[in-house]
């Protein structure tokens, strides 16, 4: 399960450098207290702050804990005029991603109406 979750990290840097976006993985191979992202990315004047989930069925939990950490992280980056913290999904032939604006418990469905692709 880990495996299939560091290959979608991966594969979103990737699509991130192609969009001209400053992109890297964090590697974490454990919990952490601290707030580091699974993935970051910055251009211009925009970082983006990434928590990624690759689940086996067509949906993906976030806990409060983890979306908590992205805010912490973003919130060291005042130089940034705008910080935006997104929940990713790697689904089976899908990326689904939401813009978070607070700190909560998120679930993630494939095809819940309002969800962003990376297109």
């Amino acid at each position: 399960m880990k495996r299939k979750g560091y290959r979608a990290e991966r594969e979103l840097v990737r699509k991130l450098r192609r969009q001209d976006f400053r992109s890297v993985r964090v590697p974490v191979s454990a919990p952490s207290s601290e707030p580091l992202p699974d993935v970051f990315a910055t251009k211009g004047e925009r970082i983006l702050a990434f928590e990624i989930k690759a689940p086996n069925s067509d949906r993906a939990y976030f806990r409060k804990k983890q979306v908590k950490k992205l805010f912490d992280f973003l919130s060291m980056f005042e130089a940034y005029a705008q910080r935006t913290a997104i929940i990713g999904t790697k689904f089976p032939y899908k990326w689904v991603f939401r813009e978070i604006k607070a700190v909560d418990d998120y679930v993630v469905l494939r095809e819940e109406k309002g969800n962003i692709t990376f297109e």
